[in-house]
């Protein structure tokens, strides 16, 4: 894993974080999903691709996985959320994402299973054989995928589309599974202001990164006070150097992008100055190797050595002659 996609999930840990992306997507950015009712799950998962009987096992791991409770009817209700975050665009990922909500479907039932055998629960040999009684339920499993490469998703979003037939009577009967997809590039300018945190600001600079114009980014109320976090997880994702104050922990965004541009300036002019100033004494020197060949009669390496231009120079005056 990359420094980009090690940041991005220390950084979308945040259970504000999380609960807003998934509010965002299920809810319209309405505040339904509380924070406080996220609790961690265990990413690793146990896949065995060649059947029961195969002794090859592999070790899967989401992104992040989180349980959620809620109270529906005066019953605790549970949801499970995976968030998988991709820095370059996955062409397998409805392959990868279905694998892994299967996975999250058979450990539930592998748990339920347990649980039924260790309270002897009676029921009838259908419910022995699967280990799960007829009134047993699974808590629903949804993923969503968060593109934060910076360029649009030109994979396919459901297995239907990676398949090599098109015809629809053989694909009426082949489940289909699709991805959900938060790319930041499909969205409007107006949905980032759905999100209640600085994801809304990150995903924003993510889709302009590439622009040749910035100013987007000025005079936008709700980048003047931008958390910490979100200023570095942007830098890391994008490259992007801001200028900010190292004790600074809510930033304005516009003013520290005004203030990295005007360093880039004077930066620029400055180089120009001394790029300038190295090409006037070049000019200088290539002078008087000319004069010392045309008087002296002397050869450019005579010329050169006569007035102790190092080696590596004379290469560079050699092709300037």
């Amino acid at each position: 894993m990359g420094r980009v996609d090690t940041e991005a999930k220390d950084y979308l840990s945040n259970v504000e974080r999380f609960s807003d992306l998934f509010n965002y997507w299920i809810y319209n950015g309405d505040t339904v999903i509380q924070p406080e009712r996220l609790h961690e799950l265990d990413t690793a998962a146990i896949a065995i691709p060649y059947g029961s009987k195969s002794k090859k096992h592999v070790q899967r791991f989401r992104d992040l996985l989180k349980l959620y409770t809620a109270m529906e009817d005066g019953k605790a209700v549970y949801l499970v959320f995976g968030l998988e975050i991709e820095s370059k665009i996955h062409y397998s990922m409805p392959v990868r994402n279905m694998l892994y909500d299967a996975l999250s479907y058979v450990h539930q039932v592998d748990i339920i299973a347990n649980r039924n055998r260790q309270e002897n629960a009676p029921g009838s040999r259908h419910e022995f054989l699967s280990g799960m009684k007829r009134d047993d339920r699974l808590h629903p499993v949804v993923t969503l995928v968060l593109n934060i490469s910076g360029h649009p998703w030109d994979g396919c979003t459901n297995i239907h589309n990676l398949l090599s037939v098109d015809d629809k009577r053989i694909l009426e009967f082949v489940p289909d599974y699709k991805i959900n997809l938060l790319s930041p590039d499909i969205l409007a300018e107006e949905e980032f202001d759905k999100f209640n945190t600085g994801i809304g600001a990150a995903l924003q600079f993510i889709k302009h990164q590439h622009d040749d114009n910035m100013d987007w980014i000025i005079n936008q109320k709700r980048l003047e006070k931008v958390d910490r976090a979100t200023i570095e997880f942007i830098q890391t994702a994008t490259g992007t150097d801001f200028n900010i104050d190292e004790n600074e922990e809510v930033i304005d965004m516009c003013r520290a992008w005004k203030n990295s541009m005007a360093q880039a300036k004077s930066e620029g002019i400055n180089e120009g100055r001394k790029e300038g100033r190295m090409e006037g004494q070049r000019a200088a020197q290539l002078t008087s190797i000319r004069n010392l060949m045309q008087n002296k009669g002397w050869t450019a390496r005579e010329a050169m050595d006569a007035l102790m231009i190092s080696a590596d120079e004379q290469a560079q005056y050699i092709s300037m002659i």
